[in-house]
């Protein structure tokens, strides 16, 4: 069941905005500051509601650090109601955080989503080498203030190889064993991720290259069903720590996971990625970039299905400036 449109009121940096969603591949670009990765955690909370069934709220919490909700951290207007509308399928949810009048709490206001999305948010930072951190218990990582998608991940990643692995699977993970060269596979004394190299030896996930890792994390959520059709896939800054080279991989595989039927959510500020989205995709692929800028009423956003026709494009912009610079250069050699 495909995430088909978002709209945010005073909503941390957004005043209000309103957007439409593709059932393929979302590409969220902007510079630092204007809630890239917010709306990938405000969609993951969402999700994470309409399969626990615990409450928008209690799911915004932890990912946003904000425990109890209080003014100023997922509401800066502060004296405004927070409203957040999801339409999933056919169905349109709304959910609106009301300050109450002393001012620290919230009253909360909004029907419980009847369908069920499984997704798994990967977050720009590598958790898997520190996989022993879920062993802490959980009320630690409140007081660390620990984002709660650093740790999901983990868990998700947990999961048990499935004996009979969705058909997604095999068209993938092939490619991902021979950049691994080997497989995944977690020691269950301690719950250690490690690779097993074809040659036989067995390497510690700390001590692979963090490129490796997050191949290897994609091989793992694979094989144990979480990455398969009718889920959904958030993904923040999959270029991050990738050789260059790697980056047309990410694309299939990104590319192949929505054509079985995952719908997709990335945020990046990598020119690469998204223009090996744009020019790799099939006229059957459904891609769609949103730009995200800063004005004088909050972040706004702009979405286009070709990337070059943003007109708000700061990887554009500073693609622009260096060549210009470049050219400057040359010809004052």
């Amino acid at each position: 069941m495909a995430i088909k449109s978002l709209k945010l009121e005073n909503f941390t940096v957004f005043e209000e905005l309103e957007m439409a969603l593709s059932p393929g591949i979302n590409v969220f670009i902007g510079e630092n500051g204007t809630g890239k990765t917010h709306l990938l955690k405000v969609l993951y909370a969402f999700c994470n509601a309409s399969v626990k069934g615990s409450g928008l709220p209690l799911e915004l919490r932890p990912l946003f650090n904000s425990n109890p909700l209080i003014k100023g951290v997922l509401n800066r207007s502060k004296d405004k109601d927070v409203k957040l509308q999801i339409q999933i399928g056919n169905n349109s949810y709304d959910y609106i955080l009301s300050i109450n009048g002393d001012r620290i709490g919230y009253s909360v206001y909004g029907n419980p989503i009847s369908e069920e999305i499984f997704s798994t948010f990967i977050p720009a930072k590598e958790m898997l080498s520190i996989s022993n951190i879920t062993r802490i218990d959980e009320k630690f990582h409140v007081e660390l203030a620990i984002d709660k998608s650093l740790i999901n991940i983990i868990k998700k990643a947990q999961n048990m190889k499935l004996s009979n692995p969705p058909a997604i699977a095999f068209k993938i993970t092939p490619k991902l064993e021979r950049i691994m060269n080997g497989t995944v596979f977690i020691k269950e004394n301690d719950n250690t991720f490690w690779i097993r190299k074809n040659n036989g030896e067995e390497i510690l996930f700390a001590m692979e290259a963090e490129g490796i890792r997050k191949f290897g994390l994609i091989w793992q959520l694979l094989m144990n069903g979480s990455l398969a059709e009718g889920t959904v896939l958030f993904w923040d800054e999959p270029e991050a720590n990738l050789n260059p080279k790697l980056i047309p991989v990410v694309v299939d595989i990104l590319l192949e996971l929505a054509r079985h039927g995952v719908q997709i959510f990335i945020a990046t500020h990598d020119y690469v990625i998204a223009k090996y989205l744009e020019i790799r995709r099939t006229p059957n692929d459904t891609v769609l970039f949103h730009s995200l800028y800063k004005t004088d009423t909050g972040v706004k956003s702009e979405s286009n299905t070709n990337f070059r026709d943003l007109k708000e494009n700061p990887i554009i912009t500073a693609l622009d400036v260096l060549m210009d610079e470049v050219i400057d250069r040359n010809m004052g050699d």
